[in-house]
């Protein structure tokens, strides 16, 4: 008690951003040994946002603070989910969420076991790094084909039917690249303006989709599996 009493004091000493980045705390060069508790953190993150998502009130202008909380709380959950769940995934297949030191040159995705002294201890490579890496290193040409084959089979559904105003029927199916990418949108803009952006269902299924897509091909487990972490 009485060393970490005197670790926090050590911590505030000098309370400036770039000095807690500084302090023993945070200063961690995360291994495969550290991937379980990224993945199933972000796993029950992602869990929540679909509580949130199935929460449906009708529009109530006197209620509009308390209809609003729940897409934004989807997002929150969704975002911070999908980056620990990512990071824990490349993590998991053996390589660097840390950044290199400064002047070092290594190839991408950098192998922890090898270059773990040649590696930042207090940073750590962001959403936009992590997600171009999942996508050189996971195979997602299933999940394209079946985005490809379920675009094909809605379009049949939907031939000669029509809605006027409506330019088509059938919601798209993107690529895992571009549903990784509209993760990757939603996790530098919506934490960081109150605006809700409209979304198709199916678009929403789909994210789901590609996280639980990676989920089993990586892991052997879903992600409801894998947000198991409260014992009831």
């Amino acid at each position: 008690m009485t060393i970490i009493h005197n670790q926090i004091n050590r911590f505030w000493s000098k309370p400036t951003y770039e000095n807690f980045k500084k302090h023993g705390f945070v200063k961690k060069v995360f291994t495969i040994n550290d991937s379980e508790e990224f993945i199933k953190t972000g796993a029950y993150l992602v869990e929540e946002a679909i509580k949130q998502m199935n929460s449906h009130i009708p529009w109530d202008e006197s209620r509009k603070f308390e209809i609003l909380l729940h897409p934004r709380l989807e997002n929150i959950f969704l975002a911070l989910g999908t980056e620990y769940f990512l990071k824990g995934i490349l993590l998991a297949k053996g390589y660097a969420i840390n950044k290199p030191k400064m002047g070092i040159s290594l190839a991408h995705p950098i192998p922890v076991s090898s270059n773990k002294t040649k590696l930042l201890k207090t940073e750590v490579q962001d959403l936009s790094y992590i997600k171009d890496q999942i996508i050189r290193t996971v195979d997602f040409s299933d999940f394209d084909k079946s985005q490809e084959s379920e675009k094909i089979k809605e379009k049949k559904v939907n031939k000669g039917k029509g809605v006027r105003g409506i330019t088509s029927l059938s919601v798209p199916h993107p690529t895992a690249k571009q549903i990784l990418d509209y993760l990757h949108f939603k996790r530098n803009f919506s934490l960081h303006r109150p605006f809700i952006i409209s979304e198709f269902s199916g678009i929403v299924q789909q994210e789901l989709k590609i996280l639980n897509y990676i989920a089993q091909k990586e892991t052997g487990e879903t992600i409801k599996k894998l947000s198991s972490i409260i014992h009831e």
